[in-house]
């Protein structure tokens, strides 16, 4: 189990909310369906409640720089993570902000209607070695961004653009290519 990994994409995931509300010292719950949290700790695909009890039995959990993580199986196959107030504050004061990170949030901030070629750009100011691609039809996303390297964000950016509004979501690139395959 990959434990190492899991930390470092909760971290991240605070890190963007924080980035865009705000920081608050409060519980924080993430939601992460079964096939995405088994990719993620690169374990073989399992039902919902074998994750549960391979996650309850790792005691690691509960000691880590995030505080005692807990997890709860929801309807639906999903596993809910839950991070002690204490995750909140580690993040806030530990991690700092990621340049790229924080760039794209003010882009998406400062302008609901931004176009793919400012993006491109926004793109290219950090590592000119980028993919843009168009999405097939169907999917909910126009556009995918990223760095193959990784570097400096390994995430991908899928792009939706809807009566002159555009938005992102970040994905792992392994819940990208789950998300591309349905």
């Amino acid at each position: 189990m990959h434990k190492e990994r899991f930390i470092e994409n909760i971290t991240e995931q605070i890190k963007e909310a924080q980035l865009k509300l705000g920081f608050v010292s409060e519980v924080i719950r993430l939601y992460f369906p079964v096939p995405s949290l088994c990719a993620l700790l690169q374990e073989e695909k399992m039902s919902g409640k074998k994750l549960m009890e391979e996650l309850i039995k790792d005691e690691s959990f509960s000691q880590t720089p995030l505080g005692a993580i807990t997890f709860t199986l929801c309807k639906g196959d999903r596993l809910e993570v839950c991070i002690p107030p204490q995750g909140a504050v580690y993040v806030h004061e530990q991690i700092q902000d990621p340049p790229f990170l924080s760039h794209i949030i003010a882009m998406f901030q400062d302008n609901h209607h931004l176009t793919i070629e400012e993006i491109c750009r926004a793109f290219a100011q950090f590592n000119e070695n980028y993919v843009c691609e168009e999405m097939q039809p169907g999917t909910d996303f126009d556009y995918v961004l990223y760095f193959p390297e990784g570097k400096p964000d390994a995430w991908y950016y899928c792009i939706h653009m809807e009566m002159g509004h555009t938005i992102y979501h970040r994905f792992t690139e392994e819940d990208y290519k789950l998300l591309i395959q349905n």
